[in-house]
């Protein structure tokens, strides 16, 4: 039965045009040629996609892509929202809140959307499990509504919510759907290990453990290996590019994304395949080192030694036990920008037990009291507590600052 569900997710990639196994393949031979091979492809994939820089001027070489001025998230969506590029494909979008409060539409085709699956799939691979198999997701809140159930169907996943009063029950359920892997926030899966380390249970250990979108630290990917009984691998990427570098089983996070140009003096990336949208020098918010090692299990030589700017301090505290994920609140807010149709640079702090200071800059002054009360609704509805909310107008930030949504300054 198992087998047959695999079968199943892949036959699903393929009838939606997603040609997963055929990307696969391509990252394999791109990262098996010699450096200077693979960036004479790359450079030929900038003379047919003729993709624009932030000023407008075409870009078909290397040397013209890394002469070109930083493309910001501002000037991304003002991109897409002139035009963006015409495309015969199905298209797909992502949008996101990110780390940085700044919302991120994206758009990929299938060829595009097919690609990012087989870099995925390329990646899973180096610790047995193939994209498609039983995926146990640990998110911030369970997932709800008809397209998030159908694309958790098709890429057979279960989403669990390890935190609150039930989180013993999610994590005994979790383990005992057999997960070939699980895959989630760094915070939540320290949570789940916390709890499996204090639940006296047999389990069938998944393959691997794939920690995502926060930092985290080689203690607690200890810590969790030792839980799960599995390895565990860092996943780098952002909703822009998908996976743009992963951990091998000897700890190094190559790149792996044959397709991507990395700048870390300035944390720019630029995906020279990309032809529904043009991103050359992108300032994707995070800032990261980049060094060479001789090991050759994944991807490239490159690999990003040290990577700033994201944490694992993700929680909201309701009391000093109780608490609940802060990406909820991103979700609301995110909710509230399609509600009023306007979108809004935010930050959350927390200084105080069950209350949340939201600063927000491009609203009108009157849309203040309003975000509060919708705020507060919300997350009564979805999490069944009160919060106070606090909503204050704030000068916009530097394109170029980093700045994480949310701050916690309760130590607990």
């Amino acid at each position: 039965m198992r087998r047959l569900r695999y079968l199943l997710s892949r036959f699903f990639f393929i009838a939606m045009g997603l040609s997963v196994t055929k990307w696969r393949k391509e990252v394999e031979a791109l990262w098996a040629l010699p450096e200077t091979e693979r960036l004479k492809k790359v450079e030929n994939q900038l003379k047919v996609n003729r993709p624009l820089n932030a000023c407008g001027d075409e870009v078909t070489s290397l040397t013209q892509l890394y002469e070109s001025p930083p493309l910001s998230k501002k000037a991304l969506r003002e991109q897409r929202d002139s035009k963006g590029r015409s495309t015969r494909h199905w298209s797909f979008n992502r949008h996101t809140a990110g780390t940085t409060g700044e919302p991120t539409h994206i758009t990929v085709n299938r060829i595009e959307l097919g690609r990012m699956l087989g870099i995925r799939d390329y990646c899973f691979r180096h610790y047995g499990v193939k994209l498609g198999e039983r995926e146990a997701r640990l998110w911030g809140r369970p997932e709800s509504g008809l397209t998030s159930r159908l694309k958790s169907a098709v890429m057979n996943r279960r989403i669990f919510h390890p935190v609150g009063s039930h989180a013993r029950e999610e994590i005994v359920s979790m383990m005992e759907w057999q997960p070939d892997y699980i895959y989630g926030y760094s915070s939540l899966l320290l949570e789940a290990a916390k709890t499996l380390a204090d639940t006296n249970f047999d389990f069938l250990p998944p393959k691997c453990v794939v920690c995502t979108a926060e930092t985290i630290l080689p203690a607690q990917k200890s810590y969790i290996s030792r839980a799960f009984k599995a390895p565990v691998a860092e996943e780098y990427g952002s909703t822009e590019f998908d996976v743009i570098a992963f951990e091998c089983a000897d700890g190094h996070r190559h790149l792996v994304n044959p397709w991507l140009i990395l700048d870390e003096h300035e944390g720019l990336v630029s995906d020279v395949s990309r032809a529904t949208q043009h991103i050359i020098r992108y300032q994707l918010g995070d800032s990261f080192s980049i060094d060479k090692v001789s090991c050759r299990k994944i991807g490239s030589i490159d690999f990003i030694e040290q990577l700033h700017g994201r944490t694992s301090d993700r929680f909201f505290y309701i009391t000093e036990r109780e608490k609940i994920h802060a990406t909820v609140f991103s979700k609301i807010i995110d909710g509230y920008t399609k509600k009023s149709n306007e979108a809004f640079i935010f930050s959350l702090v927390q200084s105080k037990y069950s209350e949340l200071d939201v600063f927000i800059s491009g609203v009108r002054e009157s849309d203040v009291s309003d975000l509060e009360v919708y705020i507060e609704r919300e997350i009564n509805r979805i999490e069944g507590v009160r919060v106070d909310i606090n909503v204050s107008l704030f000068s916009e930030l530097k394109a170029n600052k980093k700045r994480n949504y949310f701050t916690q300054n309760i130590i607990v």
